[in-house]
């Protein structure tokens, strides 16, 4: 559980700090990629990547019976790529010298 909690808490502070998606508790981390994807054009694969993680931790918190990573290798794997992905688009858009983006 420990793995999985932090890592999307992570990735929730990197889409809402450098991606502007909104924050809240009435806005959930399937919302903010949705915005980050529209306003910074991620990439679906990235996109499809953290849908998978916050898909597992919404089943590991919500689900009665969901009380196992069934991937540990593989759910490590995708938050590894994603981080990297979004923090590679961030240093790209600052790099860019576009004072708006």
């Amino acid at each position: 559980f420990e793995l999985v909690i932090r890592a999307t808490k992570d990735l929730e502070h990197l889409l809402e700090s450098g991606f502007g998606a909104p924050s809240g508790k009435t806005v959930g981390l399937h919302d903010k990629i949705t915005a980050a994807q529209e306003s910074h054009g991620l990439s679906s694969d990235t996109v499809k990547k953290l849908r998978y993680l916050v898909t597992i931790r919404n089943k590991l918190v919500h689900e009665h019976n969901f009380n196992k990573l069934p991937d540990r290798a593989g759910f490590a794997k995708s938050y590894d790529s994603v981080e990297k992905e979004l923090k590679a688009k961030l240093s790209s858009s600052s790099s860019s010298g576009c004072v708006i983006c």
